[in-house]
Formats: structure tokens, C-alpha cells, sequence
């Protein structure tokens, strides 16, 4: 199974949501293997910095060893004023964030848009 979820808010709520069901993902498909990746970009981008909240920033952590891929794009750190030095450490910086959606996507992981 294959599957990404995109994050483009700057709610707080939204990042909490999308990690929770990654989480739940992981845990119902009961260890069968599973590619999980989670893009954030737009005014997301902001939420994933190292200082968000410690409780989000450890379930990021958790997720990632579990396998778990973490993409933010390179176009919405431009435009909110970031740099990749302060992004939560389990993010890799993507050139454009709808061009890595699509990407998964044409390589059959489904798109999941909590």
C-alpha cells in the first residue's frame, strides 16, 4: 500500500489531524508493509518548523522511524520567509511541493487530503 496526505493549512489542528491519521493508517493496516509520505505546502510550511509544538514534533519523530516520508516545499518555505535549518529534522525539502504530490501520485501511491 501506498499512500500520501497533504497538508496545506496553517492550522494547528489540521497538522494534529494529518499526523493522527497517518498514525491510525499505520496502525489499522496491522504491520503489512506500507510507503507513507506527508507533503506540506502553502501556509503549511509554516507548522513544520523544529519549534512546533513538542507533543506534534514527537509524533513527526515517531512517524518517520516508523518509514513514515516527510516533504515540505522549497516554493512555500520562499514565500513564508523559511529556511530549511529550521524545519522539524524528519523534513526533506522538495523543489515544488504539487509537483512532489504529483509524483507519488503518477507512482500509485493514493492521495489522502485529511
Amino acid at each position: 500500500m501506498k499512500v500520501v496526505l497533504h497538508l496545506d493549512s496553517d492550522k494547528e489542528r489540521r497538522l494534529r489531524l494529518t499526523l493522527n491519521n497517518m498514525k491510525n493508517l499505520l496502525a489499522a493496516v496491522e504491520g503489512r508493509p506500507i510507503e507513507g509520505a506527508i507533503v506540506v505546502n502553502g501556509p503549511g510550511a509554516q507548522q513544520v518548523t523544529a519549534s512546533m509544538d513538542m507533543e506534534l514534533s514527537e509524533l513527526v519523530t515517531r512517524l518517520a522511524n516508523q518509514g513514515i516520508v516527510f516533504f515540505v516545499c522549497n516554493n512555500s518555505l520562499t514565500q513564508f520567509g523559511l529556511t530549511p535549518e529550521v524545519l522539524h529534522p524528519a523534513f526533506k525539502v522538495t523543489r515544488a511541493g504539487v509537483l512532489k504530490l504529483v509524483e507519488l501520485q503518477r507512482d500509485g501511491y493514493a492521495y489522502v487530503k485529511p
